[in-house]
């Protein structure tokens, strides 16, 4: 995979402009720096011990990319249908970096399979750079203070079609590789 796809598969993981009024309104910087970092080592570890992850489930890296390929899809699907995020209670004091800042809204499930897809196909360093990347977009979106939700909603459906077709693209590669 290129750098490129690397970068933009991972944008559309995360799609900053969904996180945006969850980053913005409630939550003080240093709360979301510390999101960031919790989740820039739990990516980090998911691509070192990827390979341990795939031999411990018995699954090929072939089939993960087509695994991964699928939930990607999925979650991109939903979010093209239903971009903004409801029923997100954001509880008070330093707790708030945990949950639900980096769990669940920053490690969901498609960053969690992308992560370990890159681990396994052997682009560690390069993996853990985009990742840092992505998420310094995404602590620059959540202090843009442009106001219209629905430019903010448009743009996360739009990565949420992005997501599907790069997972199309890695359901295609996986199928390949087979």
């Amino acid at each position: 995979m290129s750098g490129w796809f690397v970068f933009l598969a991972l944008l559309a993981a995360i799609n900053p402009p969904r996180l945006r009024p969850h980053l913005d309104a409630r939550t003080r910087p240093a709360h979301a720096l510390a999101a960031v970092a919790i989740v820039l080592v739990v990516g980090a570890l998911l691509v070192v011990f990827a390979d341990g992850i795939l031999d411990g489930l018995e699954i090929t890296p072939e089939t993960w990319h087509i695994g991964a390929g699928a939930v990607g899809a999925l979650v991109g699907a939903r979010v093209v249908v239903a971009p903004a995020l409801r029923g997100i209670e954001i509880p008070d004091g330093w707790a708030v970096a945990v949950a639900p800042f980096a769990f669940p809204l920053l490690i969901t499930p498609q960053l969690v399979v992308l992560m370990i897809l890159l681990g396994a196909t052997g682009s560690s360093p390069a993996a853990i750079g985009w990742l840092a990347t992505v998420l310094a977009v995404t602590v620059g979106v959540s202090v843009v203070r442009y106001q219209r939700p629905g430019v903010w909603l448009a743009a996360a459906g739009s990565l949420g079609a992005l997501l599907v077709i790069l997972s199309v693209a890695l359901v295609v590669a996986g199928i390949r590789d087979v």
